[in-house]
């Protein structure tokens, strides 16, 4: 593995997250006197190998500890060694309970212990069990080999002090016997056992309220924290941020929800979301994205840095639960602030309606449980361009195109989908370079949702209206064309170097998983045997023949299998289907309160 800054250590193993918001006695900011919030404010390396550091907690607005590389690990160890100057770690003990919190510097704190301990993640992976546990191993090692090359293990540190000792037991000069690395190594673990190496540490004072503000006003000031984290953290009491930081951290268990005196329907909901949340985790960027693409399965979504998971969820949630293109700050923190002051029951409902309609809509794009409603789409082929770089400005506008209206608009767009979808997905691979040009002209993501959304709807118009147009004629390219507002765009990228770029494997994989890929026999779309999300159907129809014959038999989407008379009665023009009315496009959401949402009629209607 390539070392690079998007490549991140995972560490927030180390330091326990406890949740307190939902503790029922508030204790006032000045209900203790100063006299006894002092500590001491020295923390000793020995104290980060022992049972002090065991009893240190992360508060349930600390972000995770998983925002360095691993050269910002071998760097920030090299540090401590030398003994160079490094900032304060900030606590906070708190009054309600009397625990230790950390508020800035969990992961210095976390680094030097993951040190110690030898374990960058990949010795407690029970812990990540809902993510990609090979990358997190990878990187461990990685940096456990950058580490231990330019600074050395901490047990090889122990075994220099003990070669010191033994020198010093013979009579022997340390200094003169020692290698100089080996010396220095010796000196240090005599300075961390003998407690006479530290950090420095301040504490915050005063109640929950307090140490939140602090976390925010200290990270802000730095390069850190993410403008939305800090502005997700504000808000962390509602429904939607709950929900975003949720989904990001694959539906672990853990401090997203309220866990104090719940009613036993509350307790019911909350009980659910962790998998909620790592089904809609799976569904977007599982698995993880790799160059050269060598094989139909890829995520939804390609987010491989920091922070990015939570980012293209603020754009992705407002879109496919409330039909919003929340494109600026404005509108996602008027969501964000619907119920971050309200009670816990309104929390959890709101955050049961946002987790069961994302992954309810998601379901409706791809599926593993052969969902009836699932188009299984194939996300390579609808969401990438034909270099394999993810465009997530087609994935809003298909699905801003898709969802909008009501339940029978969606089921209708479905049908002429899927009637048509043989040459939707010719057009999308032949002609992705001529879309993705019409995209980049509104900008990236959000900003070209509603453009995207415009060219799916006049492109579904165009094959409704013109049914017998076939891929073949000679007008037919000069339609599509028009559509994209572009000229015939050459697919080649030529160089004078001998050797291909993983793009360039990538782009020519891409073609023969294309031209090669099984499909549905209802629609004529691609079909992906390896991810799931099929069925099974008789190309001869079963009422017709009787019996069951696997010569007979053949792969499908579900909704395709689930809806074959009506999609092929539709291609046969023995049933019309009247085309949803054109899309009103609004950057507003839809007019009724978060909370007070009836996302699909009765609850017969649900997914099951």
């Amino acid at each position: 593995m390539q070392l690079t800054e998007s490549n991140k250590v995972h560490l927030d193993h180390l330091i326990q997250r406890l949740s307190i918001r939902y503790f029922d006695n508030e204790t006032s900011e000045f209900s203790t006197p100063l006299a006894k919030r002092m500590n001491d404010h020295f923390i000793r390396f020995n104290d980060i190998r022992s049972e002090w550091f065991e009893r240190l907690k992360k508060p349930d607005f600390q972000r995770e500890t998983n925002a360095w590389s691993p050269i910002q690990c071998r760097d920030f160890i090299e540090s401590v060694f030398l003994g160079r100057i490094i900032p304060s770690i900030i606590l906070w003990k708190s009054e309600e309970n009397g625990i230790t919190y950390i508020l800035d510097g969990a992961h210095r704190l976390s680094i030097i212990r993951a040190w110690m301990t030898d374990d960058y993640g990949d010795k407690t992976l029970n812990y990540y069990e809902r993510r990609d546990k090979s990358h997190i191993s990878k990187i461990a090692e990685d940096t456990r080999t950058l580490i231990n090359s330019k600074i050395g293990s901490f047990q090889e540190f122990r075994n220099s002090y003990d070669r010191l000792q033994k020198l010093i037991k013979e009579g022997e000069a340390p200094k003169k016997k020692m290698k100089e690395r080996e010396f220095l190594q010796a000196n240090f673990y005599s300075d961390v056992i003998g407690s006479n190496s530290a950090l420095y540490a301040q504490y915050e004072t005063g109640n929950y309220e307090s140490a939140e503000q602090s976390f925010l006003r200290i990270n802000r000031q730095g390069q850190a924290l993410d403008p939305w984290e800090a502005t997700l953290i504000e808000y962390r009491k509602g429904s939607y941020s709950r929900s975003i930081m949720h989904i990001a951290n694959g539906g672990e268990n853990g401090h997203y929800w309220p866990n104090q005196n719940l009613n036993e329907n509350d307790q019911d909901k909350v009980d659910t979301f962790s998998k909620f949340s790592n089904d809609i985790y799976t569904k977007l960027f599982v698995p993880p994205f790799a160059i050269p693409i060598q094989e139909l399965t890829v995520p939804i979504f390609v987010a491989p840095a920091y922070f990015q998971k939570h980012v293209y969820l603020l754009e992705l949630i407002p879109l496919l639960v409330w039909n919003q293109i929340a494109l600026n700050a404005e509108d996602q923190i008027e969501i964000l602030k619907k119920d971050f002051q309200k009670d816990t029951t309104t929390v959890i409902e709101n955050a049961n309606e946002i987790l069961t309609k994302l992954n309810y809509r998601l379901e409706h794009l791809s599926s593993t449980k052969n969902n009836p409603q699932s188009l299984s789409l194939v996300p390579l082929f609808y969401w990438y361009n034909h270099r394999g770089q993810h465009l997530r400005a087609l994935l809003y506008g298909f699905t801003y195109w898709l969802f909008n209206g009501s339940e029978t608009d969606v089921f209708d767009r479905k049908i002429i989908f899927s009637a048509n979808r043989e040459k939707i997905e010719h057009i999308l691979f032949y002609y992705k370079q001529e879309i993705a040009a019409l995209a980049a002209k509104s900008g990236a993501g959000l900003k070209a949702a509603r453009s995207m959304s415009e060219f799916f709807e006049d492109l579904i118009t165009l094959l409704h209206t013109q049914k017998d147009l076939k891929l073949e004629e000679v007008d037919f390219e000069k339609k599509i064309l028009k559509l994209t507002h572009s000229k015939r765009q050459s697919k080649s990228i030529k160089r004078n170097g001998r050797s291909f770029t993983k793009r360039d494997k990538s782009q020519s994989n891409i073609n023969e998983l294309f031209t090669s890929s099984v499909r549905c026999h209802i629609c004529g779309g691609v079909v992906n045997l390896k991810y799931g999300g099929i069925q099974y159907d008789h190309v001869e129809e079963f009422r017709k023949v009787k019996e069951t014959d696997p010569e007979n038999m053949r792969p499908t989407h579900p909704f395709c299998n689930n809806n074959r008379e009506k999609i092929e009665k539709y291609r046969s023009n023995n049933v019309e289907i009247k085309l949803p009315e054109k899309i009103l496009y609004s950057n507003k959401p839809i007019n009724t309160p978060i909370g007070q949402l009836s996302f699909w009629g009765p609850e017969s209607e649900f997914p099951d």
